[in-house]
């Protein structure tokens, strides 16, 4: 009985409100609107064909044109009362708020197809209270002025089925290849349910979730006796062959990125400036060695290709395959590794740097280093002195961090806003010394950004992706000159040759200047680098973030990638040209070994560049000439490292009686022990300078006292935790003499 005076009471208010209702107004009378958006490659080529949040994608089709299966299952999951109410169902209003008081939050909707159809022509807004009565109201007045069947026919060809495709017509041909009429019933079911979420139903990605829909929706049908039992068996034992969605839309992730930059509503043709024919190419590229490194733990990788002078992306590829997730890695953050070293060194070059200036890939530990991070080379060797172009042009990361000691991070960090990269929020102090190493989040595309400012004479601005895209803001972020010796050390073969030899995939027949990447745990690897007219970034790795295996790094990883891309450009345009001379640089012959003017004693020079305001001025003195040898004397910091190499061993008779002195360790150096080594591994190997009149020699580490080697005096001592006082004392001829003592902290 209550049941009934429910209904009653429904059917007597909608009465009521149905004789109140005015007709159809005219911006509601035209159901068949379109404004499709047409996304063209840079000649005119198609690349996708996309409605508007208004409009379909594909041509109308009407009741007639579409299965009738379709019809069925779309009732029956939107509303199978659609032909008994007047516009809005009050059993099924009754039934959600039942559903949704009982759940706590909105578990289902009551609205019609009558309600969606409006909700699909109205502008987009609020979805409150208010919304919801506007859109009742207009449904009632919509099912006044129209007929059941135009109305179904207009929700048909309007409705959303996910991946930016709205209409049966185009759902149909998108995801089965066939026209909307050929649709089988569990074609049909399976499509019906899609418009129940379009924005989270992923049927390239979780088929089993919809399938899990599409089996309660048959149920559905067969309970409202639009299906029989047979029709469900047969629906359910048909296997759904959804067509390869990269034979669909081309260039799938450029477009998704492209539309989220488009102004809102945006409709007719948009000329891209993407180069459909290259985008091939590189999509093939990526195929072809993403099988190569696939069993090395490698599933996945992405490039960028800009154009240097005009910012206009030429190729974007997100990943091995667009229907894999449409997930696109050129725009996901990664840790960069060593692609970020070139900004720490142009910040060198601003302030007292040169590329001749000597750095130290040496033991030891800056004072603001964190206890987590102590800096190791890729090859697992300390390379001793060496100058900035070849710390930059091998990868080095100890030379780099000291370097970023005395430049600061707060000014990289800022410096690298500068160049855009955006996902760099958190603090200098967050990030630490190992901000140059790629301890924060960088992309794909912000890095061939960044790049492209280098190949630009230190001047950012961001990519153009149509034409017509209003100019973004042209900012010089580094001095040309910085910025052209930056490029002249990147395409420098013979500076990379000691890491890289002279065959790695970084060697061209034309000047190309490149940079590799690897963070830590072997989780991404990149290569990134530029001609005089194109920038081209590649990223390969993991995306759950795994590691990859067998150590695989930007050289072995994306560099051939890279490899492949560059030289299909230059092939494509008949020839690289070489990067012009920026003024503003000045080259000059350098002592080899010092990174100054070279002396007379010098063995060894070698040509380099400078900025004009910034040229060498003093005379080499690490070298000296005594008799017919040449001995190279190098600074404090060095001579521990220059003697463990044999290089610098003062000659035989030139020691003072006073110059004993402890070789190593130098005084302050902090050492780290291994928690998971044993302590007889863990030992500090001790050297001394003595006189040519020593006999032995007697070592002094705090209370320690041991006696050297009887051939050069080193000694062993085994570390312990705690700060030491080391002395060493001389004993000959019947006299002794003690060498001044240094301090060391053992962490």
């Amino acid at each position: 009985m209550r049941r009934w005076f429910k209904g009653i009471l429904g059917l007597s208010l909608l009465g009521a409100a149905l004789f109140f209702v005015p007709s159809l107004p005219s911006d509601l009378r035209d159901l068949r609107r379109s404004y499709n958006l047409r996304l063209l490659d840079r000649e005119g080529r198609l690349l996708r064909e996309v409605a508007s949040d208004q409009a379909t994608e594909q041509s109308w089709k009407a009741l007639g044109q579409v299965s009738p299966w379709l019809v069925q299952a779309t009732l029956a999951a939107e509303d199978h009362r659609f032909y008994s109410h007047p516009g809005i169902d009050p059993m099924a209003v009754g039934r959600a708020l039942r559903s949704n008081w009982k759940a706590g939050h909105v578990l289902e909707g009551g609205s019609t197809i009558s309600q969606q159809v409006v909700r699909l022509l109205m502008p987009p807004g609020d979805r409150g209270w208010r919304h919801k009565l506007a859109e009742t109201y207009w449904a009632l007045r919509l099912e006044r002025g129209r007929s059941k069947q135009e109305i179904l026919e207009c929700y048909l060809n309007l409705a959303p089925y996910g991946l930016q495709t709205y209409g049966i017509e185009a759902a149909s041909q998108l995801y089965f290849d066939k026209p909307a009429s050929q649709l089988s019933l569990a074609e049909s079911s399976f499509l019906a349910v899609l418009p129940r979420a379009p924005e989270t139903f992923a049927p390239y990605q979780n088929l089993d979730e919809i399938v899990v829909f599409q089996k309660r929706l048959l149920a559905q049908m067969v309970h409202l006796g639009m299906a029989t039992r047979e029709d469900e068996k047969r629906a359910l034992a048909e296997p759904l062959k959804l067509r390869p969605l990269d034979s669909t839309w081309e260039a799938g992730h450029f477009c998704d990125y492209l539309m989220t930059r488009l102004p809102p509503h945006t409709t007719g043709e948009v000329r891209t400036t993407l180069d459909l024919p290259l985008q091939h190419d590189v999509e093939g590229i990526v195929k072809v060695h993403l099988k190569r490194l696939h069993s090395r733990g490698v599933s996945n990788g992405a490039v960028v290709v800009l154009d240097v002078q005009s910012g206009e992306v030429l190729a974007m590829v997100g990943s091995v395959g667009y229907a894999e997730g449409q997930f696109n890695a050129c725009l996901a953050g990664r840790q960069g590794g060593s692609s970020l070293k070139p900004f720490t060194f142009g910040l060198a070059l601003e302030r007292d740097y040169t590329a001749a200036s000597i750095l130290p890939d040496l033991n030891l530990y800056p004072k603001q280093l964190d206890k987590n991070f102590i800096p190791r080379n890729y090859d697992e060797r300390f390379h001793g002195p060496v100058r900035l172009r070849e710390a930059l042009a091998c990868s080095y990361n100890v030379p780099v961090v000291r370097v970023l000691e005395r430049v600061g991070v707060e000014r990289l960090l800022v410096r690298l806003r500068e160049l855009g990269f955006a996902r760099l929020t958190e603090s200098a102090q967050h990030y630490g010394l190992g901000l140059t190493l790629g301890s924060g989040e960088i992309s794909v595309l912000e890095l061939a950004r960044a790049y492209r400012a280098l190949a630009r004479g230190g001047r950012f601005a961001e990519e153009r992706l149509w034409h017509g895209q209003p100019e973004s803001e042209d900012k010089l972020v580094f001095e040309p000159a910085v910025a052209a010796l930056l490029t002249d050390i990147l395409k420098d073969p013979q500076a990379r040759a000691p890491a890289f030899g002279l065959s790695s995939p970084l060697n061209f027949p034309f000047e190309v200047a490149a940079k590799t990447g690897t963070s830590k745990g072997y989780r991404d690897n990149w290569t990134v680098g530029y001609t005089p007219h194109y920038v081209v970034a590649c990223w390969v790795g993991n995306f759950d973030g795994s590691s990859m295996r067998n150590g695989v790094s930007g050289i072995t990883g994306a560099a051939p990638i890279f490899h492949d891309v560059i030289s299909g450009l230059a092939q494509r345009d008949g020839g690289s040209p070489p990067f012009s001379r920026s003024d503003g640089l000045r080259q000059l012959a350098v002592c080899a070994e010092s990174g100054e003017l070279p002396g007379p004693d010098c063995p060894h020079s070698l040509q380099e560049w400078f900025l004009e305001r910034r040229l060498p001025a003093r005379r080499c003195t690490f070298h000296e000439r005594i008799g017919d040898k040449v001995f190279c004397r190098y600074p404090p910091l060095y001579r521990s490292w220059a003697l463990a190499q044999g290089i610098a061993q003062p000659p035989q008779g030139r020691q003072a009686d006073s110059e004993v002195a402890v070789a190593f360790p130098d005084n302050g150096a902090v050492f780290r022990m291994d928690p998971h080594l044993r302590g007889d591994y863990q030992k500090l190997h001790l050297k001394a300078t003595v006189p040519d009149w020593v006999e032995w020699v007697e070592w002094q580490v705090g209370e320690d006292k041991f006696r050297g080697s009887e051939r050069n005096f080193d000694a062993w001592w085994r570390l312990r935790p705690g700060g030491f006082y080391i002395m060493a004392v001389a004993h000959g001829g019947g006299r002794s003499l003690a060498s001044p003592g240094v301090r060391i902290l053992v962490q």
